[in-house]
């Protein structure tokens, strides 16, 4: 097993003379978290690297899975928190992303195999059972992971994304159309795109565009440009950029002081390498998006389809403790998701995010807070 570092951050007041500008780089320590970084080869062969923490005596420990386009660094603002609360954490890359393996084969991101990934990673730190919490595509991996493995869950959260029953008879225009009837729109005419030939290559080539609009100010763009069949790719290759979100990067507030009489306040980005932007482009292009895309060619090419029939009718309904954050100006994810949760999660915790997709981003302490007291009263 190997041990690699990554350096994560927050946010911090520094004052002092001006002449004293030099020190910001001596007190980044203030800004910045160095977290312990893992990796280890699951059974199927593939190497998974992950964020460690123990868990001090008497807390459990928390899975954090991400999703689509995304990495182990979106969960930092929650390491940060849980780790001064004493809890143990395990937040991998997913397969094709960062410096997990990157494999372009679809077949091998069906649900119950990267589920089975990560059970092989817990049985790596020797833990028997989680609270196991996933955003977008990792909420899909949660749910095989309460299916499959719900002996090993204490209790399972969901981001964006909620609690994701398996769907044998999937059908990608039966879901367009059924997205057309209850909302207005076809809500999904990205995932034609995504699992079409050269997406990846458009979405490297259009870095810029696809950052913004991905995470972007007005979660409206989603449907104008994301929603509708071909308009994720006219976009892209239209040199047409959106307005990207103003909570993504982060900086930092440097108080000069001049004297006695007044002082000023000047917000810096922090160096390139430790903004959430230029972090996020590192992680998310290391290499390249076939890994990344196949998480859509899975279930449009009828593969995951093929894979949910493996999983038994009596699983579908859990009685797992379940937390759901709904992100309410999400109007892909948002609309449709709550009615599943109800119907299947018989333990369910519902709370509302006024936030777009990236909760866990976008209102770092109010999710970390609501997580926390669902955790305290399991």
């Amino acid at each position: 097993m190997q041990v690699f570092t990554q350096l994560s951050h927050g946010s911090g007041v520094l004052i002092y003379p001006i002449k004293h500008l030099f020190l910001l780089h001596r007190y980044r320590h203030i800004i910045m978290d160095v977290s312990a970084y893992r990796a280890t080869q699951v059974s199927r062969g593939f190497t998974y690297r992950y964020h460690f923490t123990a868990p001090k005596e008497g807390h459990p420990t928390i899975v954090f899975i991400h999703g689509f386009p995304s990495t182990a660094y979106d969960w930092h603002h929650q390491i940060k928190f849980f780790k001064e609360k004493g809890y143990g954490l395990v937040v991998p890359d997913m397969l094709g992303y960062g410096q997990t393996s990157i494999v372009f084969d679809a077949a091998s991101y069906k649900h119950t195999l990267l589920a089975k990934d990560v059970m092989d990673v817990l049985d790596t730190e020797k833990i028997q059972k989680a609270i196991v919490i996933g955003h977008d595509w990792g909420s899909t991996i949660v749910s095989a992971i309460v299916q499959i493995y719900g002996d090993r869950v204490i209790a399972a959260g969901f981001l964006a994304a909620g609690y994701t029953v398996p769907n044998p008879k999937f059908n990608y225009e039966a879901v367009m159309a059924f997205t057309k009837e209850k909302l207005g729109y076809e809500a999904l005419g990205y995932w034609e795109f995504f699992a079409g030939e050269g997406a990846d290559k458009i979405i490297e080539e259009n870095w810029d565009a696809f950052q913004a609009l991905v995470w972007c100010e007005d979660p409206k763009e989603w449907v104008t440009y994301l929603s509708p069949r071909g308009a994720l790719k006219s976009y892209l290759t239209s040199g047409q950029k959106v307005t990207p979100a103003s909570w993504l990067t982060a900086e930092v507030s440097v108080t000069f002081t001049y004297g006695a009489l007044w002082s000023r306040i000047l917000t810096l980005p922090l160096p390139c390498h430790t903004q959430d932007r230029k972090t996020q482009m590192q992680t998310l292009l290391m290499g390249g998006f076939t890994g990344p895309l196949n998480y859509y060619t899975v279930v449009v090419s009828g593969l995951q389809a093929e894979d949910d029939a493996t999983i038994p009718e009596d699983k579908y309904v859990t009685d797992k403790p379940v937390f759901f954050g709904v992100t309410v100006e999400d109007d892909i994810m948002a609309p449709m998701q709550k009615a599943t949760v109800e119907k299947f999660a018989k333990n369910g915790t519902i709370k509302e995010f006024k936030t777009g997709h990236w909760v866990q981003m976008q209102a770092p302490e109010e999710l970390n807070k609501e997580l926390l007291n669902w955790i305290e009263s399991l």
